[in-house]
């Protein structure tokens, strides 16, 4: 990935951020996008302390507007785009789906699903201009199997998975490979979040993995880097699942 150029959406903190940091250990310039710009600015600031090249922009992935700055700034900076990981996403409450209020869904879905399919959008031409590269859209377990209290979640990351097969297709003689990273649970501040309503299910999640545990950060990233990498040069349409047995764990025996 040598002098190569890198896009990570939402690389402000957690799996973005350790992306971010995957992809300059692999020699890219990173553009760094993300709402809050407070974690973004401490990505940058990491990258640069490591020795990398970047550049942070201010965004939210729900917005049009924004989404299309990112690109154009990515390419007035670096004049051309290779990588990218899509990993911006908006959790809804823990709730039943008829407790779930309209406005909770709609955001999630404004950010999860929508704001993938805006940043493809605008991602995919210069991608195509700038010789193909990959894009990796970072979907989770619950897009593929769902999960209950988290209906509008779920469905986004569903669709994030559907989208990404849709897209693969389309570009797959263009030059541009596009896979989903399926994580399980992290850990990072997605995941407190998903527990903060319900702390007594700390124990249950974790024994819902067979290996017992959280991914860390860098471990999605990792799957991430392997995608966009020439190394997975005859994948797309894929969905690399990294849960740490969450898919093969049994319900029945307690091991």
């Amino acid at each position: 990935m040598q002098d190569k150029i890198a896009l990570v959406m939402g690389g402000g903190a957690g799996t973005g951020r350790a992306t971010v940091l995957a992809f300059a250990r692999e020699g890219a310039a990173v553009v760094i996008a993300d709402i809050n710009e407070k974690g973004g600015r401490e990505t940058l600031s990491l990258l640069q302390e490591q020795g990398g090249r970047g550049l942070f922009v201010a965004a939210d992935m729900g917005n049009s507007a924004d989404v299309q700055q990112v690109i154009a700034q990515t390419e007035s900076t670096f004049g051309a785009l290779h990588w990218v990981s899509n990993n911006a996403a908006l959790g809804a409450p823990n709730e039943f789906v008829t407790d779930l209020s309209e406005a909770e869904w709609d955001r999630c879905m404004a950010v999860t699903l929508r704001g993938v399919w805006l940043s493809m959008k605008y991602q995919l031409p210069l991608i195509e201009a700038s010789g193909g590269g990959a894009i990796v859209n970072v979907a989770s377990v619950s897009g593929l199997r769902g999960d209950a209290f988290q209906s509008a979640y779920s469905a986004a990351k569903g669709g994030v998975i559907s989208l990404s097969k849709t897209v693969a297709v389309e570009y797959a003689k263009r030059g541009i490979r596009v896979n989903t990273v399926c994580p399980g649970g992290i850990n990072s501040g997605g995941m407190d979040f998903y527990l903060k309503k319900m702390p007594e299910m700390r124990d249950k999640v974790l024994n819902v993995h067979a290996m017992g545990r959280l991914a860390e950060p860098s471990e999605v990233a990792d799957a991430v880097i392997y995608l966009c990498s020439e190394r997975a040069s005859f994948i797309t349409g894929h969905d690399l699942v990294v849960d740490g047995g969450i898919l093969v764990r049994s319900n029945v025996i307690d091991l």
